[in-house]
């Protein structure tokens, strides 16, 4: 199928894409607040709308959708410092979630791909959650106690929340896109998304989306995390090797760039890539030993943990590419 990239089309598209969005913005606002150590957090229908909006727009429209919507919740609702990453972590949900359960021709008809789609996109959103309420506790100094009590608390919330999601929008999925079938618009709108991943290798955009992830993240992580762990190590005269963190962050940015290439199939971008994502995974490994053996370094191996699952995760989705991409250029 081809892209229908006519203006009316596109209009048509972009017209669904907002409604999902208007109503994401709604189910968010359907909750109930927590506070919890001077932070909030809260147990809502904001989840349900982005899967839903996965499950039904494809990850392309369907991601805009989570991720546009959430982001404008929290700029009127009183969260706008979160905003940014509300935006990519939404945007991230659904978009897995739509990948996985739009893939293989299924169209996100096919009921043990959109189950698959759900629970994936859920557990997605909630790493990246736990993963950045985690960082930004470290950057204001809380004590590690208070952030064991933040984290559980927010692991309990955001765990109820992917479990209502999945278990509400896997049926009304299902029941909507039966009375849709008929509706040219919403056709149009499947065409489109089908195309796109027929016209890209998704096993190649999971893994350029995965590897520029884990680049960002560990970037800013060294850069905003390095300094208390030095003070911490001087304050307890543990010696620190600080010369592998920056050579890991300079990896990580070699492997976003080596990421941005294969996104656009240059030609040895795909073996390059995961030559860096195999000196990071040795520089993940690495750090998890580094924080068995420095207690300076262990209340961050979770971290590495996450970081190292994600590297696999996308060596695994690139491998595929690699070999393709060596009898191409045999």
């Amino acid at each position: 199928m081809r892209i229908n990239t006519s203006r009316k089309s596109g209009a048509v598209n972009l017209a669904l894409t907002g409604l999902m969005g208007a109503l994401v913005i709604v189910g968010t606002f359907i909750s109930i607040p927590i506070p919890v150590l001077g932070d909030r957090t809260m147990i809502g229908l904001g989840n349900v709308f982005c899967i839903l909006s996965g499950l039904l727009l494809g990850p392309v429209y369907g991601g805009l959708a989570a991720g546009v919507g959430s982001g404008v919740f929290d700029l009127v609702g009183g969260w706008a410092a979160s905003a940014p990453t509300t935006l990519i972590n939404k945007f991230m949900m659904a978009f897995v979630c739509g990948a996985i359960a739009w893939s293989g021709r299924s169209e996100g008809r096919r009921l043990p791909r959109v189950i698959a789609g759900a629970v994936s996109g859920s557990l997605t959103y909630c790493v990246l959650y736990l993963f950045k309420s985690f960082v930004e506790a470290k950057l204001e100094g809380s004590a590690d106690e208070a952030v064991a009590i933040l984290l559980g608390t927010k692991a309990a919330t955001t765990i109820v929340n992917a479990i209502i999601a999945d278990v509400v929008a896997v049926p009304l999925a299902l029941a909507i896109r039966r009375s849709l079938e008929s509706n040219r618009m919403y056709l149009g709108l499947v065409e489109s998304s089908t195309a796109q991943l027929e016209g890209h290798d998704l096993r190649r955009g999971i893994a350029v989306t995965l590897l520029l992830v884990q680049s960002v993240l560990q970037i800013v992580c060294v850069a905003a995390l390095l300094p208390s762990v030095q003070s911490a190590a001087a304050e307890s005269g543990a010696s620190l090797m600080i010369c592998p963190f920056w050579i890991a962050v300079f990896f990580s940015a070699a492997q976003a760039v080596c990421a941005v290439f294969l996104a656009r199939r240059s030609r040895y971008s795909a073996p390059m890539t995961a030559l860096c994502a195999v000196i990071s995974v040795a520089f993940s490994v690495w750090f998890l030993i580094a924080g068995v053996q420095q207690a300076v370094l262990a209340k961050y191996l979770p971290i590495g943990i996450v970081f190292l699952v994600i590297l696999l995760a996308a060596i695994g989705f690139l491998l595929p590419t690699v070999h393709a991409q060596g009898r191409k250029n045999a």
